[in-house]
């Protein structure tokens, strides 16, 4: 029976993904990297929080990325967010319904003020509060390392066999899988819905969403 849904929030709750990958790619062209298009950079780096972006970079081109870069990225998306994305299609009315049920919180691999301000954006901020949006500063390890949901069901005192996790990136099925928690790949905000699919599939996903409101279908009760 699950207790506690853990939702990851770029991609699954905000429709944000494209916008960040836009601004990873124009940062890596103006740095010199002109191979790096919103396209590669969404099906590279989808998931994937920018310190593990920055050291697969270094590592693959053999050299150091700016100091400043991750405060760039920072400071560029902060910018950008008020005006450049939505919720995804049915957040709201399904967490509406899903907080009746169950409890519920973030689990994200995002900056953690970047996260707290999308879902205020979103106006999807409410459903959680502050105290119940988990992000990558909080742990050791990102995804896809288990440490974050494992610190989430600890924080919401649930097991994690009764939690469920609501996630568009392979990083975040191989957490949840390595932290042994039932997981739905979402694919709704995907831009290759069918190739999106196949990724999540191979990473572990007991099962493919294309929307929200299928997650009632698999919350036990």
């Amino acid at each position: 029976m699950h207790h506690l849904i853990i939702f990851d929030c770029d991609g699954t709750l905000v429709d944000s993904e494209h916008l960040y990958n836009s601004i990873t790619s124009e940062l890596l062209n103006e740095i010199g990297y002109a191979e790096y298009t919103p396209e590669i950079c969404m099906e590279r780096f989808t998931g994937q929080s920018w310190s593990t972006i920055r050291l697969t970079l270094e590592e693959h081109h053999g050299e150091k990325m700016p100091d400043d870069i991750i405060e760039r990225y920072i400071r560029i998306a902060n910018e950008k967010m008020n005006h450049d994305f939505d919720a995804a299609p049915h957040a709201d009315a399904v967490l509406k319904t899903l907080s009746t049920r169950h409890q519920m919180c973030v689990g994200s691999n995002g900056e953690r003020n970047n996260v707290i301000k999308s879902l205020q954006v979103t106006n999807l901020f409410d459903y959680f509060g502050e105290d119940r949006i988990f992000t990558k500063i909080q742990v050791e390890k990102p995804k896809p390392a288990p440490d974050l949901f494992l610190f989430a069901c600890d924080q919401m005192q649930t097991k994690p066999e009764n939690a469920l996790i609501i996630e568009d990136s392979p990083a975040g099925v191989a957490a949840a899988r390595a932290a042994n928690i039932h997981v739905l790949g979402y694919v709704g905000t995907a831009h290759d819905t069918e190739k999106q699919a196949k990724a999540l599939k191979n990473a572990g996903a007991d099962a493919i969403i294309d929307s929200l409101i299928h997650i009632e279908t698999h919350a036990k009760y």
